[in-house]
């Protein structure tokens, strides 16, 4: 029986490859790991505004302009309505979560006449609005972990590549 020395592995955030704790610059896409130190929330979000996401990169590591105690205090708070997701930048996610909590008050309200009009529809929608909903306590529990992945901006102007030999 081999005695294997297990080495502790992380994760490129770029490409998703599992890198040696030592290595310092990702082996397939040349992403240098301490161009996250200096990553920022707030230019991640202007990027995803001009639409340029090449340059955004999701990391669990929160950059220094994203504050722990501020983002589970959104989540578990403003959670149910996207307001954790709109902090970050993650707006899809807010759009959806907001949605479906304007869906969940429009069925509320409105209960007694949509069961007159179709029971079949309350179900579906109040099914998809449980599915949902449960991003939700997904997010409390990513935020309490610190699993959630926010997106940060890497300048890839000045970040250099390893060339790899394409000759073998």
């Amino acid at each position: 029986m081999r005695n294997r020395s297990f080495e502790k592995k992380k994760v490129c955030p770029r490409c998703g490859i599992k890198l040696p704790e030592s290595c310092e610059v990702c082996s397939d896409c040349g992403l240098v790991f301490s161009r996250l130190n200096i990553a920022t929330n707030k230019e991640a979000k202007n990027l995803q505004k001009r639409g340029e996401k090449d340059f955004i990169v999701y990391t669990s590591k929160l950059p220094s302009d994203v504050s722990y105690v501020k983002l589970l205090c959104l989540t578990i708070f403003t959670g149910l309505f996207g307001g954790h997701c709109f902090y970050v930048g993650r707006y899809l996610r807010a759009s959806i979560l907001l949605l479906n909590f304007l869906l969940d008050v429009f069925l509320v309200v409105f209960n007694s006449q949509i069961i007159a009009f179709s029971q079949t529809l309350v179900g579906a929608l109040s099914t998809l609005s449980g599915f949902i909903m449960f991003a939700w306590f997904w997010d409390i529990f990513m935020v309490a972990f610190k699993k959630f992945k926010v997106p940060v901006a890497i300048d890839l102007q000045n970040e250099e590549f390893i060339i790899k030999d394409e000759k073998e």
